[in-house]
């Protein structure tokens, strides 16, 4: 847990609960924070499998994800390229374009540039974020062209390049998967007093409402299940994921993002959706765990 990520009190949060989660099914658990140290701790303890409930940075972008698979130690969740491009939302979108997936149009940026607004082939307002960090850390609505800017230079201080793409009218709803099995969607209703569904509302309690399963009509139900199960295909991932989507009021379900380590904290939506589908915590971590593995396709870690 931990780490060099912004995300990193939310990954202390995942980290703590996932460690209780172990040691009250009997798992002799360890709770490891990621510094430079790394390699002598691993060392020493000598793991059967590491936990990853390292959100965003190194911790989720390939880099812990290599560094484990030149140690020969199995992990959870996906692989070093499918962590990588799960953390590039530049790159991943354009595999789910693709793969035939309905994305925003997008437009990224070098940080700290200053575009002309007529650059961007949509009107206001925007959404401008960070390439490769979750949470909506760095994120800002801009729906005037004299704010770009200040938007543009806060999403740089998290990301060497900035995405810009249309603001969406639409329902936040987010689906998870499970060693590529749908576990089911539920929608976020964020506060009126916030902008869009901010970091205040992913973590605070109160500052959002949940509905799960989230009601949607037959055919975008089954729209999102092929889409969560599509990309999370198109992708190579393993283990547990989960897809950020608007729903249009016209049906139409645009994917944002995949989460390759999404959070396991108190107030976290992949939790969640499990116990909607009758899994408690335990056994979702447990489940998790039990998927814990290498690239080289070496047999899984066997609790």
């Amino acid at each position: 847990m931990g780490g060099d990520s912004p995300e990193a009190a939310v990954s202390r949060m995942s980290g703590r609960a996932v460690l209780e989660a172990l040691r009250s099914r009997g798992y002799e658990a360890v709770p490891v924070e990621v510094g430079s140290d790394l390699f002598l701790t691993l060392n020493r303890f000598s793991p059967d499998a590491c936990f990853l409930a390292t959100h965003g940075g190194h911790g989720e972008n390939g880099s812990l994800q290599g560094f484990l698979e030149v140690m020969g130690i199995p992990y959870t969740g996906s692989g070093v390229l499918g962590s990588a491009l799960g953390m590039s939302k530049s790159i991943s979108r354009t595999l789910f374009r693709t793969g035939g997936l309905d994305v925003p149009e997008t437009v990224a940026l070098v940080a700290g540039s200053s575009p002309p607004p007529e650059i961007f082939p949509f009107p206001l307002p925007y959404m401008v974020k960070p390439e490769d960090a979750g949470s909506s850390i760095g994120v800002t609505r801009v729906d005037r062209a004299a704010d770009l800017d200040r938007a543009l230079a806060e999403a740089g201080k998290h990301s060497s390049r900035v995405l810009v793409e249309p603001f969406l009218e639409g329902r936040e709803v987010q689906s998870g998967v499970l060693d590529g099995r749908y576990l089911g969607a539920i929608e976020i209703l964020p506060d009126p007093s916030e902008p869009f569904y901010t970091y205040e509302s992913k973590y605070r309690k109160g500052k959002s409402k949940h509905i799960f399963p989230a009601v949607l009509e037959k055919a975008v139900s089954e729209r999102l299940e092929d889409a969560t199960i599509r990309a999370f295909s198109l992708l190579e991932l393993r283990g547990v994921a989960r897809l950020d989507t608007l729903v249009l009021p016209d049906g139409r379900v645009v994917v944002l993002e995949i989460n390759t380590l999404p959070g396991l904290t108190e107030t976290s939506l992949i939790p969640e959706i499990a116990r909607g589908c009758g899994l408690s915590f335990e056994d979702l971590v447990e489940a998790i765990l039990s998927s814990a593995c290498l690239d080289s396709r070496s047999p899984a870690f066997v609790p």
